[in-house]
């Protein structure tokens, strides 16, 4: 028996017990002694780590569901429907941790309904939890095919089935609609801190930039969560399908780099780059993780045909978004509020937590429901000859 658990008793298995015993006491410190005791946020720095990576980044890592689901609904291009209900369990558990991630952020949690009856339509941050709401219901929809498939029960999950293959193409329509709002709300959110955002980011288009950054990083993602599934949870995928995502990921990199590059010339802010500044650095990090990197490896055919390769190269690309989305919220502001923020152990804890718990989420439903084709069992090859020798005979 002790022999049997200690088979049990991995270094990932550790690791992910680590992150939920830290995770689990990290929310008890928010949830039952507040703010100040959980968290380095301050009236200088209000908005930290759990927006600039809980918000800005999971809802922006989740933009490859709406853009893979347009790809196979609207546009017809069944090459991608492999790939399809993975993109849009990514997205749909991505609004989970963004949802769950405002109970941490918001100073009142328990008021987290408020604005479903008391509305604010001059408010941009009330848009973007509208959006946030919608969107959530759309991917719910979208989603449960694969959890209705398994219902016991034939003639009402065909029944159910049939009304939804009905008016699945304008869900999906609403689905591309409100996320493309929802990723550009999230840059306009700071086009009202003119003055304070750093010029290397500040812009009137910041709500475009923000769309724009938030496709290619989603599509990586779904590329790596793919690529692991394959390796490890017996999943079969035509490889080429995520090739093919590499190229579209570099392409969409390339028109993303001369937007940006035009934007920095036309708000007369590219300067500010070549300045002696920890601002200046932290977009130098930006440029070469998000920009230069990946669009350098993904133009070399050894790099898209190669599983390992294009995992890691999709891996820096979600990394350099990150450091984007970081830059935005938060490098980009604390020299205008003069001070520095530094998040405290509690919110990265609580921030893993949740982003761990998403990844566990996902990993059992590609276990337990047809999220990704199978890989067919493979047969023994002694019996494959034993079979084939009594064919003959």
């Amino acid at each position: 028996m002790t022999a049997r658990i200690r088979s049990q008793i991995t270094l990932w298995r550790v690791i992910v017990a680590i992150i939920f015993v830290t995770g689990i006491y990290a929310t008890y410190v928010r949830f039952f002694e507040g703010f100040r005791a959980s968290t380095n946020l301050s009236d200088q720095t209000p908005w930290g780590l759990w927006v600039g990576l809980g918000t800005l980044c999971g809802v922006g890592l989740s933009a490859a569901g709406f853009g893979i689901s347009a790809a196979v609904y609207l546009l017809g291009m069944e090459r991608y429907r492999p790939i399809l209900r993975a993109s849009i369990l990514i997205s749909f558990l991505g609004y989970c941790t963004v949802m769950v991630g405002y109970l941490y952020e918001i100073g009142l949690p328990w008021r987290f309904w408020h604005p479903v009856v008391m509305w604010n339509s001059r408010s941009v941050l009330f848009d973007v939890c509208v959006c946030i709401m919608t969107y959530f219901t759309v991917l719910t929809f979208e989603f449960a095919p694969a959890v209705i498939e398994k219902l016991p029960w034939k003639p009402l999950r065909e029944t159910i089935l049939r009304y939804h293959h009905k008016i699945l193409i304008g869900v999906v329509l609403a689905g591309v609609l409100l996320s493309s709002m929802h990723q550009s709300f999230l840059g306009g959110l700071y086009l009202i801190a003119a003055g304070k955002v750093h010029p290397l980011w500040y812009s009137a288009n910041m709500h475009a930039i923000f769309y724009m950054s938030a496709i290619p990083a989603g599509l990586a993602l779904t590329v790596m969560a793919v690529y692991l599934c394959m390796r490890s949870l017996n999943v079969s995928v035509d490889f080429t399908i995520l090739s093919d995502c590499g190229r579209m990921i570099q392409m969409l990199l390339i028109v993303f780099v001369f937007f940006r590059l035009l934007d920095l010339v036309g708000n007369h802010a590219l300067h500010y780059a070549f300045q002696r500044t920890s601002e200046a650095g932290y977009f130098w990090l930006e440029v070469a993780l998000f920009m230069v990197v990946p669009i350098a490896l993904l133009s070399f055919e050894q790099v898209r045909s190669n599983p390992d390769r294009l995992y890691l190269t999709c891996a820096v690309v979600v990394a350099g978004f990150i450091v984007n989305r970081l830059n935005v919220s938060i490098n980009a502001l604390q020299t205008a509020m003069g001070t520095h923020y530094v998040p405290k152990w509690t919110e990265l804890a609580s921030s893993v937590l949740v982003i761990a718990a998403a990844v566990m989420a996902f990993r059992y439903a590609v276990i337990y429901l047809d999220i990704l084709p199978k890989a067919k069992p493979q047969l023994p090859a002694r019996w494959m000859s034993n079979n084939g020798l009594a064919a003959q005979a």
